[in-house]
Order: structure tokens, then sequence, then C-alpha cells
């Protein structure tokens, strides 16, 4: 982690690899997932300075980008602008992480919910399939591939339950939480349980149980969100 005034250049060391990687996005929407994971996961600290000098030299971009990445971290919170002092980074609260998690909580439920009450072979099949290879990643410790296979199940659902908005929203949200993994999968045993209770999700879901479904997937996003609290106030850096 960097301190508030520190050099810049350790945090976006990689953005030119991650910018490479997906080089067909626009570059406004690069800076600002790089920048919030960054926040999010506190290599750029509460009360950091943010430049956009000083960001366009490190991002080696102009500054048309940065500065709309940063009215759009602004528009979530995780940035504010001052008078006097510029753009300064601005840590999630324990309250907001929880809001998060509580509109997951209540959405990806329902989707479950809709999603089990109208479920077809093939989508079954699909998640089968993702859990199968989520368990492998276990034996492997394949943490990365875990989490992109872990955000494929869940996306499989969202796109299935038959409703845009709820799918909308879950994916927003999704984002977030995806971050926040980066946390949880640092508690003891968490991946493991994790596979657990998404496999209790799919009996349920391939039951055709919606009030089961509905259950499974909130308390899933429960304990996730306990977890995600209780190792975020311990250990604020994950990369530790």
């Amino acid at each position: 982690m960097v301190g508030a005034n520190d050099n810049l250049e350790s945090v976006f060391a990689e953005f030119g690899e991650y910018a490479a990687k997906n080089e067909f996005a626009p570059m406004r929407e690069l800076i600002y997932q790089y920048m919030r994971d960054a926040i999010i996961k506190r290599r750029l600290p509460d009360g950091c300075h943010l430049v956009e000098d000083d960001l366009a030299r490190n991002l080696n971009a102009s500054r048309t980008p940065v500065r709309e990445a940063l009215r759009k971290l602004e528009s979530e919170g995780l940035v504010k602008h001052h008078r006097r002092r510029g753009v300064e980074v601005r840590q999630l609260s324990v309250k907001e992480v929880s809001d998060i998690y509580d509109l997951s909580i209540v959405l990806e439920g329902y989707a479950a919910r809709l999603l089990a009450e109208n479920v077809t072979q093939e989508i079954l099949d699909n998640l089968k399939r993702l859990l199968k290879n989520m368990k492998a990643t276990l034996a492997a410790e394949d943490r990365n591939l875990e989490m992109q296979l872990h955000q494929r199940f869940h996306f499989t659902i969202y796109e299935a339950c038959q409703n845009k908005r709820v799918e909308a929203l879950l994916k927003t949200n999704n984002d977030y939480i995806q971050l926040f993994r980066a946390y949880t999968m640092q508690v003891p045993g968490r991946m493991e349980h994790s596979w657990e209770e998404h496999e209790r999700l799919l009996q349920a879901i391939e039951k055709r149980d919606g009030e089961a479904a509905e259950k499974c997937a909130r308390e899933h996003l429960g304990v996730s969100k306990e977890a995600f609290l209780r190792q975020w106030q311990e250990n604020p850096d994950p990369e530790s």
C-alpha cells in the first residue's frame, strides 16, 4: 500500500499490461476500472491526492480519459473533489459496503427464484459444468480462475432469470462483489465453503424449488458479507 503522498508509479506499474489485455475497451473505461480496483483494494489509500497530470503521465494517457474516469469514480463516491486540495481518494465506509451486499442479497435471491421456476436443461448443464470446474480450482489452488468461474456462474443466473432490470442491477453490483472477494478468499476454508454454498443453490434450482433457491442465494451472499467485513477490518491489504 502506498501512503497518501507517495509516488504513484508502483500503483500503476501494471496498467500497461492490463490495457494490452483489454485493447478494444475505451481508455476512460480502462482507467476507471483499474483505479476502482486500486481504491477498493486500498492500494490507493484514503486521503491519497490524485492530480490529473500525474495520473496521465503514469497511465501514459491524455488528461481527457483520466478526467472522465475521475468523474465516474466521484459519482460512485470513491473520490471527492475539494475546492483547494483537488481530487482525493475516499474509501467506502462499512455502511456503504453493507448496503452494496444487502442490495445484492435481495436481488440475487429474487433472480435465483425466477430461474428455478423457469430453468431449462441447457442452463442446468451449463451451471453444473461451471460448478465442476470451480471445484477443480480448489485442488489446484487457482484463485484467479476460481474468481472467473464464480462470476460466470452468477452471470449465468442473472442472464437466465428473464428480468433485464434485475440482471443489469446485479451485474453492476457484481463488479464490487468480485473485488470484495479478494478479501473473503483470504479466510481459511472460505473457498471450500463457497463451493458448497453454490452446490446447494444449484441443487435447489435443479429441483425447480424457487423458495429454496432464493434462500440459498441469500444465505451465500450473507456469509460472504460477514466474511468480507471481518477480513476487511482485520487485514486492510488483500495482497499481504
